[in-house]
């Protein structure tokens, strides 16, 4: 039994990979609290550990300038982000690509069940919660709402809340009369909340997030890591994840994003 630990210890160091990146940490953008993106992000992280046999931790910030700021300073070794996040760290030089999701993001615009709302150009003159105007979903929003004649301070009221999900608990609690919330966020809401709740329009769809890496990781295991990301699709874990899979970076997602990056200087 020794013999055989022995053994795979001497096989583990002994791989170049594994010895200069004996753990890693990924970083995500906190589209929701810390512990959901936990829940959300278990069978990816268990999936990477076991192929790639490193430590992962999944990690995020307590808001989202503060992830931004440290995206900006290099803090993380891997990013997985809101895709106008992405395109910035490439466009500065301190990330390279890995992956996207396969599923484009998009938002939903939630009333109340009860609400008289029938299409998005009915929230004129009310109150839409939402996330900060740094996230992409936000502009998203002000530009499928300013296609409607429906602008901030004129004829709308925003309300800004911590993240994507708390858009929802504030509409649940009466702060505004619409929210704003991430596609994936409404479809793993819980009943005790959804059924309180419609569904009024979904907004303007874009690229999805992207997956990049701190360039101070070693170029051959930052390979390894895009071939492990595009495997896991087809694995066991993948059953129980939020997203349908990963994919390739192109150029043209990246280009669509450059109206985008600019709200974050």
């Amino acid at each position: 039994m020794r013999c055989m630990l022995c053994i795979l210890l001497i096989t583990l160091f002994s791989n170049p990979l594994f010895a200069q990146n004996k753990s890693i940490n990924i970083a995500f953008f906190p589209y929701t609290s810390p512990s959901k993106i936990l829940l959300h992000q278990k069978a990816l992280k268990h999936f990477l550990q076991k192929e790639l046999q490193v430590s992962i931790s999944i990690i995020t910030a307590k808001n989202i300038k503060e992830y931004i700021n440290n995206v900006d300073n290099g803090v993380y070794d891997i990013i997985f982000t809101a895709p106008h996040i992405g395109r910035r760290s490439e466009l500065s030089s301190s990330y390279s690509r890995l992956v996207m999701t396969k599923n484009k993001i998009q938002g939903y615009y939630i009333v109340k069940k009860e609400s008289p709302y029938t299409e998005l150009a009915d929230i004129k003159n009310k109150t839409i919660s939402m996330a900060s105007p740094l996230t992409i979903l936000h502009q998203i929003a002000l530009m499928d709402l300013k296609e409607l004649g429906i602008k901030e301070g004129e004829n709308l009221t925003i309300n800004i809340t911590k993240n994507h999900m708390n858009s929802i608990f504030s509409l649940l609690k009466g702060s505004s009369d619409v929210a704003l919330t991430g596609i994936k966020l409404w479809k793993v809401l819980k009943p005790k909340y959804k059924q309180n709740l419609k569904f009024l329009a979904g907004s303007t769809k874009i690229p999805g997030f992207l997956v990049m890496y701190n360039k101070t990781i070693d170029k051959e295991f930052s390979k390894e890591l895009q071939k492990t990301f595009l495997r896991f699709e087809k694995s066991s874990e993948a059953k129980k994840y939020i997203f349908k899979g990963f994919k390739p970076i192109t150029n043209d997602a990246m280009k669509l994003l450059d109206n985008y990056t600019n709200i974050l200087k």
